[in-house]
């Protein structure tokens, strides 16, 4: 249930989002719970009904009540060595404000139970009565996901491969601007065509010189085109 990779792909972007935000304010989370399972939520339900124990959700699992179900929802803990859920200086208040201004759903906010350790995406309500209208069962949601959204790892390779294409793109064709930029074999040549005015970049200090071009030039010199 710790997996992050198992939540919907706009979650996985705003939970790192949030423990970078966290960790730049000094305060420590970790992540507790993502996607449960169907038997999963039911024994959850069960504790203080049929179980030992004091009730802590009113979502039953095998009506897909809750939104940890469908893969919008993440519950975190502290992780500072003060006690996972230890609030007496309102801890989990500052992460809820810190999550809400992120745009995410704070489950300090629900009406009833109030689950301080949890959040959740705003898109489809408090409850999962949309996903459960629109897609009746989490699975047949799951399948929009590989559909419509490439999950926070594919994105972050995708980003890595596009960078990638721009540096070699850039290293393809190189702007030399300024003459201590430029390589031993070619500063003579680029040199004598400055001085005598035969190359002139966009101003006195700025070459704006292709490698392709300046390759062109140095083959001219050679060949005595410039003597």
């Amino acid at each position: 249930m710790r997996d992050i990779n198992t939540l919907h792909p706009k979650l996985q972007d705003l939970l790192y989002a949030l423990k970078a935000e966290c960790e730049k304010q000094g305060l420590k989370i970790g992540i507790s719970e993502c996607l449960r399972t169907k038997e999963e939520q039911d024994r959850l339900y069960a504790k203080g009904r049929t179980e030992k124990g004091s009730i802590v959700t009113n979502a039953k699992g095998s009506s897909y009540s809750s939104m940890h179900q469908w893969g919008v929802a993440f519950d975190f803990y502290r992780n500072d060595g003060s006690g996972a859920y230890e609030n007496g200086d309102k801890f989990f208040e500052k992460i809820g404000k810190i999550g809400k201004s992120l745009g995410l759903f704070w489950g300090g906010d629900f009406k009833s139970i109030k689950d301080l350790p949890h959040f959740q995406l705003a898109d489809w309500g408090v409850t999962p009565a949309k996903l459960k209208a629109e897609y009746k069962t989490p699975e047949n949601f799951f399948k929009t996901w590989e559909n419509n959204a490439m999950t926070v790892e594919e994105q972050r390779k995708f980003n890595a491969l596009v960078k990638q294409v721009e540096e070699l793109t850039l290293a393809k064709e190189r702007i030399y601007h300024y003459t201590k930029e430029l390589p031993d074999w070619a500063r003579p040549t680029v040199q004598k065509l400055l001085d005598r005015g035969i190359y002139s970049g966009v101003s006195d200090s700025d070459l704006d010189l292709p490698e392709t071009l300046m390759r062109v030039l140095v083959i001219n010199d050679r060949a005595g085109l410039y003597k």
